[in-house]
């Protein structure tokens, strides 16, 4: 493992802290809240009036929307991109690669039992739902860890690191779940 992947050594620790959706539902902190503005500003998406949402009804309901905002989801993919060619460049195809299966391995084991357990605990037992958590929960790693890997220098001032941010979101027990009409949603 190179010194850049070593970099990444602190995910498996952080992923089993991780307090793994069971804070859904809750209203978010005030540092919670910081991480949305950090996310939504570094994606360029400017101020977003925020929507936390309350059970797990709502959010299948929201998911289910097919408007989502694109240039949301582009603003990601584009970032995502530019930090993956980044981190390669930094660490090698092969190793990066390697290192981020790992990592979405170790993630996806956590993440989809913990899913599970809050949506049952929410009266749910929609495995549908619950894999799309999860999924959530572990592209969410692997974008924070492909921007730590590419060891972006960056501050809030100048854009903040935005896959960190919304990974931290999931780590306080929270989901992202999307950005439609100007509104960013979390449960």
């Amino acid at each position: 493992m190179t010194d850049d992947v070593a970099a990444l050594a602190d995910f498996p620790l952080r992923l089993r802290m991780a307090s793994w959706f069971s804070f859904v539902g809750t209203p978010l902190t005030d540092a919670e809240r910081e991480d949305v503005e950090e996310y939504t500003q570094a994606l360029g998406l400017g101020s977003l009036v925020l929507a936390e949402l309350g059970d797990w009804r709502e959010v299948e309901a929201c998911i289910k929307q097919t408007d989502w905002d694109a240039a949301w989801w582009q603003a990601e993919e584009d970032r995502r991109k530019a930090l993956f060619e980044q981190a390669q460049a930094k660490v090698g195809d092969m190793a990066l690669t390697r290192a981020l299966t790992n990592l979405s391995d170790k993630v996806s084991d956590i993440v989809h039992g913990a899913a599970a357990v809050a949506a049952s605990r929410g009266g749910v037992a929609d495995q549908g739902l619950t894999r799309s958590a999860a999924g959530a929960a572990t592209m969410s790693a692997y974008q924070a860890a492909v921007e730590k890997a590419a060891d972006v220098d960056v501050t809030k001032k100048t854009g903040g690191h935005a896959f960190a941010a919304k990974f931290r979101l999931f780590e306080a027990g929270h989901w992202p779940l999307c950005v439609r009409a100007g509104t960013f949603y979390i449960f």
